[in-house]
């Protein structure tokens, strides 16, 4: 994140917040493979079982119509739709998918009902601001609960996590399009953070004497600090690093610290190229130092 523009996006896939160098991304590293894997499965079922014939899809249909009256067809999609685990917390793809997967379930009704799987609540104008502020307090405090800041605010406001989600994720959106914090500027804030790090002052005041020194105001401080200090959980699977790498990597990025200016290069890729290590590597080093300098004095 220091050092290389990164973007905050939200998969389409799972919901969770990721970080990417590509402003496009719809999807988190976790999923990726598994959406690509899929979509290969779905390719590979087409071609051995290609769709039936006009005249074998005619007599197939008029068979089902004749099985079953298409009454007791419909309330048994709603209920599916419906299902509080569907609603509650999946994205709407895994709705459909979800629903498509069940035997019984009649698709051609469904294709006709696509909105179904998209339906939410519609927020009211305060339900909108307090999902916003209790998102606002997570990342101001940078704190992430165990089961992740959307799904707490879900289950204390008693809302669908699709719902939720959708808020957050316009919100983040609106917020994106202001001004993105450059190299440098970002730099001047761990700079500063680290600086004021040891002087025994609470962390709202920090974070104010930084705004002061860099210019910048407290949400764009609050904002870029959380995101330093987030990934803990994606990279707990990235290899551990040697003892000696771990050394040699906070000592490369104690210097990055110490300069006037940043470098040029990505800061994970220069620190990984300099220790031997890959940059995922480096990032969860550097995570799991700055968690820890943060505990260790305010937890």
């Amino acid at each position: 994140m220091s050092g290389e523009m990164v973007f905050r996006k939200d998969c389409e896939d799972c919901g969770r917040s990721f970080l990417t160098p590509d402003r496009k991304a719809r999807l988190c590293s976790r999923c990726a493979g598994k959406v690509k894997k899929r979509d290969q499965q779905e390719r590979i079922t087409t071609e051995e079982h290609p769709p039936k014939t006009s005249a074998t899809a005619k007599a197939s249909i008029e068979k089902r119509s004749s099985a079953a009256p298409a009454d007791n067809r419909k309330p048994q999609v709603s209920r599916e739709v419906e299902t509080q685990e569907i609603r509650d917390e999946l994205p709407g793809r895994k709705v459909h998918e979800k629903i498509t997967r069940k035997p019984e379930v009649n698709k051609t009704l469904l294709a006709q009902m696509p909105e179904m799987t998209r339906s939410e609540i519609v927020l009211t104008k305060a339900q909108e601001q307090e999902i916003i502020g209790r998102y606002q307090l997570y990342v101001q405090r940078m704190e992430r609960p165990p089961k992740g800041r959307r799904k707490t605010i879900t289950a204390e406001m008693e809302l669908p996590y699709r719902t939720v989600f959708l808020a957050v994720r316009r919100w983040n959106q609106g917020q994106s399009q202001g001004k993105n914090l450059s190299r440098e500027e970002r730099f001047s804030v761990e700079k500063a953070y680290f600086s004021f790090l040891e002087r025994g002052i609470s962390f709202s005041r920090l974070k104010e004497r930084i705004t002061q020194e860099t210019g910048l105001s407290h949400w764009e401080v609050s904002r870029y600090l959380d995101l330093l200090h987030d990934g803990e959980d994606r990279l707990r699977e990235v290899p551990d690093v040697s003892p000696e790498q771990r050394t040699a990597i906070l000592a490369e990025y104690q210097a990055y610290l110490s300069g006037l200016v940043p470098p040029c290069s990505p800061l994970h890729a220069l620190i990984a190229e300099r220790t031997g290590v890959n940059p995922k590597q480096v990032h969860k080093v550097l995570v799991a130092y700055r968690l820890g300098r943060f505990r260790e004095r305010w937890s």
